[in-house]
């Protein structure tokens, strides 16, 4: 009676003992399964494709037209008509030679031409009766010739005691006053052009690799200066170099503004040239740690589904530049790191960054 109670008890403590451990195993089964789903990866946002994107380029402003003005003839400089900064136009006297030399100069050889041109119409008429002898004529005829030409001189050398501005603009510098005798050729002011510019930029070589250069030259361009960030100034391609800098792998652009009234523009000023994308669309790339596949224009990658938490593969077709062209739209969540070990339908979590971390 004995034994047998003892092995009722025991064979009851087995049972026990074999429920234990049968929910101590699901248990740890579960809780692998749980830990296995809930797997933290990271994502990222896929942006609105079809909303048109920009690139900005650093440049600097630089004249047009420009010039280093000079007397062609040495002198004394009689007035020095702007200060620097002032507007000029076309036309307008900048600076003058005292005249005088060369005023006397024109009337002596004006003097010397008169007597000569006499003296050639004299013996022209002599020659068809052969008064005088062929030498004679000939000798008559040079003198006249060349007293015309050093009156001409003499007139061009009156005209070189002006500085005459040659374009609209602003006198930039001045390197002379009034009184001070100047050489033949030396700089007395400069003169640029500052209400139409060049704004000077550089444009990595990948950059157009992509696009190509009649696509840049069509492409919407303005400029926001570094002064005034908050006002566009509408730009237009000028051109670029066949050549890029070895050093920056990139080539040297230009891009033309008017200058707004409002706006302060001066050569050396810079600021940001923006090129709206060529293709009027946003470009979009995914890093190498996002694609499950990848090969010959399309490829494959993990979608996060936010209202279930799990992952769906997706696949993607890439453009001819590896840029996204279709399978994914504004919005869609992208697993970027943590891809390996991933199946369809997972269970995930997004990982976020802790501070500190």
């Amino acid at each position: 009676m004995l034994s047998r109670n003892v092995s009722r008890v025991l064979g009851s403590l087995g049972v026990i003992l074999l429920v234990s451990v049968g929910v101590t195993g699901c248990n740890n089964v579960n809780s692998q399964e749980v830990s296995r789903v809930i797997k933290p990866v990271k994502l990222t946002m896929v942006p609105d494709l079809s909303r048109q994107h920009v690139d900005s380029f650093i440049g600097k402003l630089d004249a047009t037209e420009r010039a280093v003005l000079s007397f062609n003839v040495a002198g004394e400089i009689a007035s020095v008509m702007p200060r620097m900064g002032k507007q000029v136009k076309k036309g307008e006297l900048l600076a003058a030679l005292d005249p005088t030399d060369y005023q006397l100069a024109l009337d002596t050889r004006q003097a010397e031409f008169d007597l000569a041109e006499t003296q050639y119409l004299r013996a022209k008429a002599l020659i068809k009766d052969t008064l005088i002898s062929k030498d004679v004529f000939d000798q008559t005829e040079t003198n006249y010739k060349v007293a015309k030409a050093q009156l001409a001189q003499a007139k061009t050398d009156l005209t070189y005691t002006k500085i005459i501005a040659p374009f609209d603009g602003t006198v930039s510098l001045t390197n002379a006053e009034s009184h001070q005798v100047v050489a033949a050729n030396q700089p007395v002011m400069k003169v640029l052009n500052n209400t139409v510019m060049d704004v000077v930029f550089t444009v990595p070589v990948s950059f157009v690799s992509n696009y190509g250069v009649q696509a840049i030259s069509q492409s919407s361009v303005w400029v926001t200066m570094d002064s005034a960030r908050e006002q566009q100034i509408p730009a237009q391609f000028k051109e670029i170099s066949t050549q890029p800098n070895t050093d920056t792998n990139s080539y040297t652009a230009r891009v033309t503004v008017r200058r707004p009234a409002d706006v302060t523009l001066l050569s050396g000023m810079s600021g940001q040239v923006h090129v709206a994308n060529p293709e009027n669309k946003r470009q979009f790339t995914l890093p190498r740690t996002a694609w499950i596949s990848k090969e010959d224009g399309k490829g494959h990658v993990w979608k996060f589904e936010p209202n279930e938490k799990r992952v769906m593969k997706t696949a993607v077709l890439l453009d001819d530049n590896g840029f996204i062209h279709s399978g994914l739209q504004q919005g869609d969540l992208v697993v970027e790191t943590g891809i390996h070990g991933l199946e369809e339908g997972q269970l995930v979590k997004p990982w976020v960054e802790e501070d500190g971390i």
